[in-house]
């Protein structure tokens, strides 16, 4: 009886840890981009995406991940569909009824929060001027 008790335990824990996940795992890692929208067929988010896209090592110099986030999902840049909660990141940025853009730092704080379109060298040049990612530039040099 006490295994049953400490599997059903067992259990409970990892299913929390599966279906809680959060962007908290990037945290001090990486900066996120969120696109919202209602779905992925949007044009405003695709239109912002190929932006983004287009810009990767920008993307990558500077530890930028992409989520799009629907009503019901998050996906990755390439679309495909992720672990992480769409109603938990909803709720958490503060994104009802929102369409757009959010820069996430890497401290998990919101540091933009636009309507779609935003021009990638506006993310780039406010993240540029971040102290850590001064920092960041300064360790590399």
């Amino acid at each position: 009886m006490r295994f049953i008790g400490l599997f059903a335990f067992i259990l409970l824990i990892q299913t929390s840890r599966t279906f809680g996940q959060d962007l908290e795992t990037y945290q001090w890692k990486n900066r996120i981009i969120l696109l919202r929208d209602v779905d992925l067929n949007s044009d405003w988010l695709n239109a912002q995406l190929k932006r983004l896209q287009s810009n990767q090592q920008e993307l990558d110099d500077r530890d930028l991940l992409l989520f799009l986030v629907t009503d019901n999902s998050v996906y990755n840049a390439n679309e495909d569909l992720t672990e992480l909660r769409a109603t938990t990141i909803i709720n958490k940025y503060d994104l009802t009824g929102f369409k757009g853009l959010v820069l996430i730092g890497k401290d998990g704080g919101i540091k933009l929060k636009e309507g779609f379109i935003v021009n990638p060298s506006i993310i780039f040049e406010l993240i540029d001027g971040m102290p850590m990612r001064m920092s960041e530039l300064k360790d590399k040099g």
